[in-house]
C-alpha cells in the first residue's frame, strides 16, 4: 500500500514503545473502545508517511495500554522502529455507536447553521472536556467560535446533509 486513503482509515491507537523481548509493541489506545484491540485481525500502521499492514497475532491489556504482537515484528529493535506510529482501521470496522452519538471524524467539516438558517461556520475540531464536548467552529471571517455541544445548543446533527443546526444561547454568537 503506497498511498494512505485518509478518509477511509480511522486512528485507534499510537505505538509508544517496544514491550518485552519478543517484538511486542505497547499501544496507547485512542478510542473509547480499547477492547476492540482483542478483536483485531489486521491493522494499518502509519509512520512518517510510510503505510504498512500487519496481521495482529495477539493483544492484551497492560495498565492503560494495549500490548500487540504484530506478524513480522520479532524483536525489540524492530518494535522500537515503530515508535510513534499510528494504528488505523477501515471505517467499516468501527464500533457501532448508540443513536445520537457520533465519531469526531463524522462531525469535523460539517457546516453549522442557526435554527433561523443563518450560516455560522464549519466545525474544525472537537475538544473533549469531560462534562461535554466543545465544537471549534471556524467562522467565515476567520474567527474561532467555541460551541458547547449540549442539548440546549445543538438542535440537530444531520450527517447526510452535512450540517448541524444550533439554537445559540444568548451572547454566544456576539462578536
Amino acid at each position: 500500500m503506497s498511498e494512505l486513503e485518509e478518509p477511509l482509515l480511522i486512528t485507534i491507537g499510537q505505538i509508544t514503545t517496544a514491550q518485552g523481548v519478543h517484538g511486542e509493541v505497547r499501544v496507547l489506545p485512542l478510542t473509547d473502545f480499547p477492547h476492540r484491540f482483542s478483536q483485531l485481525k489486521e491493522v494499518t500502521v502509519v509512520l512518517r508517511e510510510k503505510v504498512s499492514k500487519y496481521r495482529v497475532l495477539s493483544a492484551r491489556r497492560h495498565q492503560r495500554f494495549v500490548v500487540l504482537k504484530l506478524e513480522g515484528v520479532n524483536d525489540p529493535e524492530q518494535a522500537r522502529q515503530l515508535r510513534n506510529a499510528l494504528l488505523k482501521i477501515p471505517q467499516e470496522q468501527l464500533m457501532p455507536l448508540p443513536p445520537g452519538h457520533y465519531y469526531i471524524f463524522q462531525l469535523v467539516g460539517l457546516a453549522v447553521y442557526t435554527v433561523e438558517g443563518n450560516y455560522v461556520g464549519k466545525i474544525e475540531d472537537i475538544f473533549r472536556t469531560g462534562s461535554n464536548d466543545v465544537y471549534q467552529v471556524r467562522r467565515e471571517d476567520g474567527k474561532e467560535l467555541l460551541l458547547p455541544a449540549i442539548r440546549q445548543v445543538v438542535e440537530k446533527i444531520d450527517l447526510e446533509a452535512g450540517q448541524i443546526i444550533i439554537r445559540p444561547l444568548a451572547g454566544l454568537l456576539d462578536e
